[in-house]
């Protein structure tokens, strides 16, 4: 005989699976990591637990690594501040970098102070990473945080805070102004730059001072920022930067010039005229990547034409071909019979890279016409020689 079969209880038939709502991460999402579509898609089991999170943090050595786990630690469902937060005060290095980047994304008021200590501290080697930090969570008491730091003894904290303000808007610009002013280059470098990324005209005339600083890397942060504030103020300084000793603040004038547009034609076309070949040169190139027509494409010309040196007729010439209007293609075509063949050379790049007809069409003759060298011809032959030959002698 067989005993009776045990009866399971059933199973409701109500049940169901609810998914995590919003409202049980207890650590605000970031934009750019969390996208909205992505919020409701990883539940707590498919990021792993707090400890496996954790551990995968600790481990990532690689960026995709530490995106990936920074992505996790975002998501997470369990309160990671705590654990950020005794990670930010690790003797690893590595680890406290992490970690301070981290809390800069959750943007928890509760890492302020912990964040701002380990700005203070140099010796830690986690100064800029806490500033940043500080930064993104942009709260006014973290500006006002980053703001006591430009005052710090340290000037690699100074830097770091400066730096870091850059994301700080118009709060941040009077006091970046006065770290420009009174600071260490290092300092002045982050505070033009930081100056930039807000773009307020109120910065443009402490920038143009920095312009005469004696260290190229303040020169370049400020020709960089006043190239994005777009100031007409400051054309005539950066054309005088034109003629820098150092290339890449010459390149950084020329860009800045290039965003500011037409008030930077006047100041830059004055150069055409100085006594300096090499000034000519540049003013030559900087019109043409400007690449506004009004009253300089005639300048252009005259300097195509009538330059002593070769090489300004040649920038004259590529300048001209950048612009590309019709009657760049004219003057172009003016000066095919130029005497220098590197000159010549140069109109035909130009016209090759102007997209028009016209410019075309000067090519096409130009490849058609062939060029005949005076060549004497001569009958050479013996009187006691029967052969007949005929030599052509250039």
């Amino acid at each position: 005989m067989t005993a009776p079969d045990q009866q399971l209880p059933a199973i409701p038939n109500t049940s169901k699976i609810t998914p995590p709502k919003l409202e049980d991460y207890r650590i605000p999402v970031s934009p750019g990591y969390a996208l909205p579509e992505d919020r409701y898609l990883m539940s707590a089991p498919d990021l792993g637990g707090e400890s496996a999170i954790l551990a995968e943090f600790d481990a990532a050595v690689r960026s995709d690594q530490f995106s990936l786990a920074l992505q996790k630690i975002i998501r997470c469902r369990d309160n990671v501040l705590p654990a950020l937060l005794e990670r930010l005060e690790s003797d690893e290095v590595a680890i406290s970098k992490k970690a301070a980047i981290a809390l800069g994304y959750l943007r928890s008021p509760i890492s302020i102070s912990p964040l701002l200590s380990a700005a203070k501290n140099p010796h830690r080697q986690i100064h800029w990473q806490a500033a940043a930090a500080l930064s993104w969570i942009g709260s006014t008491e973290a500006i006002s945080a980053l703001v006591k730091l430009l005052r710090h003894p340290s000037i690699q904290v100074q830097a770091a805070s400066a730096k870091a303000l850059g994301r700080a808007s118009l709060p941040a610009v009077s006091h970046l102004v006065d770290a420009l002013k009174h600071n260490d280059d290092m300092v002045k470098v982050h505070a033009a730059h930081s100056l930039g990324q807000i773009s307020s005209p109120l910065a443009v005339t402490t920038l143009i001072e920095a312009l005469e600083n004696g260290s190229k890397s303040v020169r370049f942060e400020a020709a960089w920022a006043l190239g994005q504030i777009k100031s007409p103020l400051s054309a005539n300084s950066l054309a005088g930067l034109l003629t820098d000793n150092d290339i890449s603040v010459q390149s950084q004038a020329v860009q800045a010039l290039k965003n500011i547009g037409a008030p930077s034609i006047i100041p830059v076309s004055k150069m055409l005229y100085n006594p300096s070949s090499h000034t000519r040169s540049v003013a030559a190139r900087t019109l043409g990547q400007i690449g506004i027509e009004e009253d300089v494409v005639p300048m252009l010309a005259q300097v195509l034409r009538d330059d002593e040196y070769a090489y300004v007729r040649c920038d004259a010439a590529l300048a001209l071909g950048e612009i590309a209007t019709h009657d760049a293609v004219y003057y172009l075509s003016q000066s095919l019979k130029d005497r220098d063949r590197s000159v010549r050379s140069a109109i035909l790049r130009a016209l090759a890279q102007v997209n028009s007809l016209e410019a075309q069409e000067i090519l096409q003759n130009i490849k058609n016409t062939v060029a005949i060298p005076n060549y004497s011809v001569s009958n050479l032959r013996d009187f006691g020689d029967e052969s007949d030959f005929t030599t052509i002698q250039g």
